[in-house]
């Protein structure tokens, strides 16, 4: 059995009230309010209001590093730059509000642009504090307590395992290349790179092959069996998550 203390690259070590949380509990949670802040109205006030400060509630009690919390969120930039073509492109019966050096600027296109920036990086960031708090193996013993399909948890959890083999093989081969001699110059030295990314990819294929072979002759039939441990509630997550949910409820239907 896999113990669910196992840690990854992504999870923080610092202690926080949300890392003893029971994971199912921590996916679920999570799931509820990613979801009330995706249908929320990004014209209410009230509501970007109230999620900023939930999310950044949840931000603060799980200890994140503001640093480390910043790097991660830099996966957010590809939104933001597209979100920041909007205003100029994105039109509805041509409702210009303002118009410089002849562009003109659509009131359409803003408020899309804050709907994607609003809703993208606020679920991101619980994105980010799931990850941080919760470990791959938890996550896949989360899934499993959710009544997940075998199948689905099953590709999950050897596809976080053996991303990281992946990485840290890659990262052996460029530390082999630079010992001979090999420097990254320009587009025309990327080729060896490319060489080596094609048999990494043929030799993770046979390789993978092979744990299989080798896991289905000690008996595996689908299905990963997890360490079972004591977990702890948060009232403070359930409150802020029933919160998210009634915010969004009170204010669509009211």
């Amino acid at each position: 059995m896999y113990s669910t203390t196992h840690s990854h690259h992504l999870s923080l070590h610092e202690e926080s009230s949300l890392k003893n949380i029971k994971p199912e509990h921590k996916i679920l949670l999570t799931f509820f309010i990613v979801i009330s802040i995706a249908f929320s109205d990004v014209e209410s006030l009230f509501q970007i209001t109230s999620h900023i400060l939930i999310v950044f509630s949840i931000v603060f009690i799980s200890k994140i590093p503001l640093k480390t919390y910043l790097k991660r969120l830099t996966i957010d930039i590809p939104f933001i730059l597209f979100a920041l073509f909007l205003p100029f492109l994105s039109s509805e019966n041509n409702d210009v509000i303002y118009t410089f050096a002849g562009i003109e600027i659509f009131r359409t296109g803003l408020m899309d642009m804050f709907a994607i920036l609003f809703k993208a990086t606020l679920g991101l960031t619980m994105g980010i504090v799931l990850t941080a708090v919760t470990t791959n193996i938890e996550v896949i013993y989360g899934l499993q307590k959710l009544k997940f399909p075998q199948i689905i948890i099953a590709i999950m959890s050897f596809t976080i395992r053996y991303i990281d083999v992946f990485i840290d093989e890659f990262k052996r081969v460029k530390i082999s290349m630079r010992s001979r001699g090999y420097k990254e110059k320009g587009l025309k030295t990327l080729f060896p790179i490319a060489y080596a990314s094609g048999a990494m990819l043929i030799r993770g294929y046979e390789r993978g092959e092979r744990v299989y072979l080798s896991m289905l002759s000690r008996g595996f039939n689908g299905s990963i069996e997890l360490k079972e441990r004591e977990y702890n509630n948060s009232i403070i997550l359930i409150f802020l998550t029933l919160v998210s949910v009634i915010i969004l409820i009170l204010d669509k239907y009211l």
